[in-house]
């Protein structure tokens, strides 16, 4: 809306040029506008500068700008007590850990000495670990980093970092722990990470985010109280300046692209509906209820041939790696530079005569009864090859029907790696409910398109990458 960024834009200009020092807006200076209608006659010289507004939709209002004053800086409070790093190092001492529990993968972040990456799988009464090291740190480094910790803190020429975190820049305490166990996609180097702690009065030392920032190279934020004891690691205060606008003219109480704006957001947060991701692919309709499951129609097939053709690829992921897959083609796993440079990591081919000998060999991944089946099977391999294993990356595709999606035009995907280098990719969507009923005894399901199908109508392509 013009009129609120027209008024915003002038009040950061006055803020910062009374700073002298213009270096783009401060997330730390909140502005409330408010809409308070007309002003009772004891309000009408409200303290502070005024200006006339005027909206697209000719709408006016006299908005009092607030009176914004300068806050004194934690970091010119002089403090003489521990550093920082000697508030923190209890937590070395005791042994404790924080976890961090996701879909596949746990967490467990034992401050000063390891993190660990770890998945178990459950046969009988066999346990089996899949972990990675991602970072360890000796004993010996914190003697060493107590002695320079506090000389560091008196030197006005070192700063204290900040980190964005929900909006609002946070000083923190970073520990570097490398040393991890050796990564097969960074040219064997070991896996490092560093540990951010931040100030949080009602922390419990709890893993806020864990993120892969670069191949292997990891960034841990801990909320812990024992940093707040510290002036230069307590948030700045913030608080919000009101900005009273009153309609001038016969002007309604709030412009009308306002309240319009706001009318949508509702609706869109009512009709919102999230998946794990989620892919426009189709366009569907559902069919009238009758006593069984409801069935999905396709009302243009020529997307879902294009799926079996390998044409319509999917993308999925939200970390550093992301995941691209082909149907009949590949998996792949990649990541894009800033300078656009994509790294790739195959992790599977398909290749009809392989597949049909892990069917052989896997019976049980063999379609069931068309009455009973709700997904296919396929296997991807010849991969890159891995350097754990030395063996050729490779992956099971589940195709899996999506009878009753939150949104009838989702692709739902998943990539888990229960072995080293061997994958499962989930694909989970209303379109494989109409490619169940066309695969045969191995799974294979024929296509249209005859350039690609062979003489029996099964998938067999060429792969060029």
């Amino acid at each position: 809306m013009d009129l609120l960024w027209e008024l915003l834009l002038l009040i950061f200009v006055c803020h910062e040029s009374k700073q002298n020092d213009i270096k783009g807006f401060d997330d730390t200076v909140l502005f409330n506008i408010d809409w308070p209608g007309e002003l009772l006659p004891e309000d009408a010289d409200l303290p502070g500068e005024s200006m006339i507004v005027t909206s697209l939709h000719q709408e006016k209002y006299r908005c009092i700008l607030p009176t914004i004053s300068e806050k004194e800086s934690n970091q010119d409070i002089k403090y003489e007590g521990p550093s920082a790093l000697k508030l923190i190092s209890p937590l070395f001492t005791q042994t404790t850990c924080s976890f961090r529990l996701e879909s596949y993968w746990t967490y467990e972040v034992c401050h000063g000495r390891y993190i660990r990456q770890y998945h178990e799988d459950r046969e009988g009464k066999k346990i089996k670990v899949q972990e990675y090291i991602l970072g360890k740190w000796d004993e010996k480094y914190l003697d060493n980093m107590l002695e320079t910790s506090k000389e560091e803190e008196t030197d006005e020429n070192i700063q204290v970092p900040v980190k964005k975190i929900d909006n609002v820049n946070l000083p923190y305490f970073e520990v570097t722990m490398d040393n991890g166990t050796s990564c097969d996609l960074n040219n064997n180097k070991p896996r490092m990470t560093k540990v951010l702690y931040v100030c949080y009065v009602h922390g419990k030392h709890e893993v806020y985010s864990l993120k892969e920032t670069s191949t292997c190279t990891y960034e841990i934020i801990i909320l812990s109280p024992l940093l707040c004891a510290h002036p230069k690691y307590k948030p700045k205060e913030t608080g919000e300046h009101k900005i009273s606008c009153i309609p001038l003219e016969d002007s309604p109480k709030k412009p009308y692209s306002l309240v319009k704006l706001k009318q949508e957001s509702a609706k869109l947060r009512r009709n919102s509906d999230l998946d794990r991701f989620r892919v426009e692919l189709i366009q569907i309709e559902k069919e009238e209820p009758v006593t069984k499951a409801p069935e999905i129609k396709i009302v243009d097939p020529s997307p879902v041939e294009s799926f079996l053709q390998g044409k319509n690829c999917l993308n999925g992921g939200t970390g550093w790696w992301k995941f691209e897959f082909c149907y009949g083609r590949y998996v792949e796993q990649y990541h894009v530079e800033k300078d656009g440079r994509r790294v790739s990591i195959n992790l599977g081919l398909f290749n009809k005569k392989t597949h049909l000998d892990w069917i052989e060999k896997h019976p049980h991944k063999r379609p069931k009864p068309l009455a009973q089946r709700k997904q296919l099977s396929h296997f991807y391999s010849s991969g890159t090859v891995c350097d754990k294993t030395g063996k050729p990356r490779q992956t099971e595709v589940k195709l899996k029907c999506l009878e009753n999606p939150s949104s009838p035009n989702a692709v739902s995907l998943y990539l888990l790696e229960p072995k080293y280098c061997e994958y499962i990719l989930g694909v989970e969507s209303p379109l494989i409910c109409d490619i169940l009923s066309r695969a045969d005894e191995d799974g294979l399901v024929p296509i249209v398109d005859d350039e690609i199908a062979d003489n029996e109508n099964i998938p067999t392509i060429n792969i060029k990458l």
